[in-house]
């Protein structure tokens, strides 16, 4: 009995659209606390430079651009790496 239990709640509960409901969540919040620093962060100084690499125009399109884009890259490194160990996992128990 607890079997068949166990396999009909792993059928029907998925963590993919929870993860996909805060990832987009997530870029959305950054895209707007960077669009706050940019509108202020202008005041302060025209430019900022990014980890050392790029420098940008401290503009509020600017800043959530950039906000939007390390939240993307990190988050997919994070959900690529959590489906590849689930994966893995999954390729143990066979």
């Amino acid at each position: 009995m607890t079997e068949r239990v166990d396999e009909a709640v792993t059928e029907r509960a998925s963590g993919k659209p929870i993860l996909l409901a805060v990832g987009v969540s997530v870029v959305l919040l950054s895209g707007m606390i960077g669009f706050f620093v940019g509108s202020n962060g202008s005041v302060v100084g025209p430019e900022a430079t990014l980890f050392g690499l790029v420098t940008v125009a401290t503009t509020p399109a600017t800043m959530a651009g950039a906000g939007v884009v390390l939240s993307l890259v990190l988050l997919g490194t994070l959900f690529g790496l959590v489906e590849l160990a689930s994966r893995l996992e999954n390729a143990e128990a066979e």
